[in-house]
This record gives C-alpha cells, structure tokens and sequence, in this order.
C-alpha cells in the first residue's frame, strides 16, 4: 500500500533532488494515459514517480428556497476520497515498475496544486485535458495554466496517443536561447538509439499584400548557416555518440511545418517561448498552438529561473 502524503510544494523536496517525475491525476482518461507515458518513459531517466491529486470543496451546495444558502461540506470525506482513489492507482503502479512510487494529495485548484507539489521537481507529466472543461477542445486550462507557469520541464499527454518509449524526437528550434535550452534538453532526455530532428523554419511571408506588396529579403541561406552553426555549438557541448541528430531546414509556416513532421515523433520538444513573441508572454503563440492542435506528446522546456 502506497502511503498518501500532502502536497507541501517547495517544502516537499529540495531544489538539487533530481529524478521525481509529478504526474497529475484527475481519473480522466488524459491523466490516466499520461500517468501511462510516464511509466513507459521512466526507467532509467527518473528515480522516483509521484502521484498528485488535487481536491475541492465546492463553494455553494444545492439548497432549498427556504433553507440556507449555502450547506457545509465534509472536507475530511472529500479529502478522504481523492486519497482512497490515488492510494488505489499508486499501488498498482508500485506493483508494476521498478521504481518507487509515491502519492500526494493537494487541496485547491488542480494547476495550482500541479505547479506547487512540481516546483522542485524534475518533470511535470499531465493530460491534454481533465474532467471538466469542453470535450472539443483538445488543450484544457488546467494544461494550459501548467505548461505556461510551471518551472519544470511540462510534458503534455493527449488521451488518444500510443504511449510508446520515446525514440524520435522533434525539436522546434528558431536560434532563441529557450528553443536551445529545449534542444539541449532533449539530447539529455534521449535514450540510446534515440533519433532527433531539429526543425528550423524559415518563414518568408510578405510583409504587405497588394499591388505595391513587397517581401523580407531573401536571406534564407544566411539563415540555414545560423542554424547550422548553432546546433553544431549545442552537440559539441551536448551532443552523444548513442544518439542521432537530424538538422532540417525547412520553408513555409511554423506551425504546419511543425505539425506535419510531428507526426513522425514521439514526443514535440519546444521551448517555452521564441524570438516571435512579445517579452511579457510566457508561453509562445507557436508552441500554444501546437499544444491546441497536434496529437502527440509535447515537452514544453522553460528557460532556468
């Protein structure tokens, strides 16, 4: 029986203890298939799994007309619950891997819960989307607010994927220190054998349309011997001899480009934001759409705090 400890965030660990992968869990079928992809993708990467569970009371109950307007909950049997449930899953996954397991449960809001019981971790593992939200959306706040706050490396699972052990790998890269950082990451990530494609996209759209439209030079060439001279500087600081990195410079739009060779991989690597967009926003428009709309594993890597 797997022992059910409470989230403590930054108490809960310190900040040099490496391998916890956090792996949130809400019963629905995207927590239970990320909690899958962790247990393929742990062994050897990760030294310990740690289930969390967020619970809350509702803020007004069901009442009648004439009676009070608001009716008490039992925390201690909603608490209870979360912890009975988690303590299940924990168990069983204890009985199935090599690694230990443990289980948190955490009162709040289920991202903020999320983001306190990650912040000293070494990975945060969750669903597309949880219980609640629109089932036609394929990214759910919850996910959104972890990969666009968290401090962590944020790997994002959708429901209907395959989880597989990672052996390819793309990596959107555009030469900004966090699309370097998410290369470097994933060359530390890879297991042995493992194949990634750096995608760098030129994107030479015009300026202005009309009958006086003009366009950005054509300096794609210039360009492509950037991108090759940085990935080069990143694997000859990073780089394997177990692993193989493919460069690909491509033409056209970051998005479809990306979406289209993500097809290919097992996990989507990007950084948490790139050169094309404004200081102040923390997560990228390129990676926020990519979690919107590819159905693949996407590690989503932030820079150092």
């Amino acid at each position: 029986m797997v022992m059910i400890d409470e989230v403590r965030g930054s108490t809960h660990r310190t900040p040099d203890e490496r391998g916890v992968w956090v792996v949130g869990i809400d019963g629905s079928t995207c927590s239970t298939n990320a909690l899958a992809w962790a247990a393929a993708n742990s062994p050897g990467r990760a030294a310990e799994l740690e289930l969390v569970t967020a619970w809350q009371a509702p803020v007004v109950g069901a009442s009648a007309m004439s009676g009070p307007m608001t009716q008490p909950f039992a925390d201690d049997e909603l608490h209870d619950r979360a912890a009975a449930d988690l303590s299940s899953l924990a168990t069983d996954l204890d009985d199935r891997i090599e690694l230990s397991v443990t289980a948190a449960v955490g009162r709040g809001g289920p991202a903020e819960v999320l983001l306190e019981a990650s912040s000293n971790a070494s990975m945060l593992v969750i669903g597309s989307r949880g219980r609640g939200g629109f089932a036609r959306l394929l990214l759910g706040s919850t996910s959104t607010q972890c990969a666009t706050h968290a401090n962590v490396p944020t790997v994002v699972v959708p429901s209907e994927v395959e989880t597989v052990r990672v052996d390819t790998m793309l990596v959107g890269f555009d030469g900004s220190p966090n699309s370097i950082r998410a290369l470097t990451w994933a060359m530390e990530f890879a297991a042995p054998d493992t194949t990634i494609v750096v995608a760098w996209v030129w994107d030479a759209t015009p300026l202005a349309v009309g009958a006086d439209a003009f366009f950005f030079p054509d300096a794609s060439d210039l360009a492509a011997e950037r991108f090759h001279h940085l990935v080069e500087s990143v694997e000859s600081e990073h780089g394997r001899d177990d692993i193989t990195v493919v460069r690909e410079f491509l033409r056209g739009t970051p998005r479809s480009a990306l979406a289209e060779h993500a097809e290919h991989a097992d996990l989507v690597v990007v950084g948490a934001r790139g050169h094309g967009v404004v200081g102040a926003a923390l997560l990228g428009s390129v990676s926020t759409w990519l979690l919107h709309h590819v159905h693949r594993p996407i590690a989503v890597i932030p820079l150092p705090g």
